[in-house]
């Protein structure tokens, strides 16, 4: 009865390292989500390296790639408008340091392999209508349609 015990403690404590030994990325992994908010009265179309959203009104959540946060863009327009970029920073997870303490290089190098290390240094962005950037990509020229690239009159 006392062996069966220790044999189950024993697992237990053999298991569980292996089970805490990447923290950011059990408690982050996936892609990192963004809320868009504004003050925009028509829909608009969301796009990021990940995904294109069609047709949305804000606020709306978006996914974004984990790999390569920093400088990543999210572009935002209108049938009629183009909006300034939102353009994203990464920062540290503070989930990370739990390998340092608990799940030691194993866990580290989980963490680095799936970027869980880094997480997006803010996650919620307003955009104000009058933040433009100009007209929407299909609009800006027509060389997609054999065109000049000027519009007409």
């Amino acid at each position: 009865m006392k062996k069966a015990k220790f044999i189950k403690a024993a697992l237990f404590a053999a298991i569980m390292p292996m089970l805490l030994s990447s923290c950011a990325t059990i408690v982050s992994g996936g892609s990192p989500k963004i809320t868009i908010d504004g003050n925009l009265t028509e829909p608009v179309t969301i796009t990021t390296t990940k995904q294109t959203y069609p047709n949305v009104t804000l606020p709306y959540v978006v996914k974004v790639n984990r790999h390569k946060l920093d400088g990543q863009r999210i572009y935002i327009q209108s049938e009629t408008t183009r909006y300034k970029d939102v353009v994203l920073e990464k920062s540290t997870n503070g989930w990370a340091f739990g390998n340092i303490l608990i799940g030691g290089l194993i866990g580290w190098g989980i963490d680095l392999g799936t970027n869980c290390v880094s997480k997006p240094a803010q996650t919620h962005f307003y955009i104000n209508a009058n933040d433009v950037q100009g007209q929407p990509a299909q609009q800006q020229n027509n060389y997609n349609n054999g065109g000049t690239g000027v519009e007409a009159p």
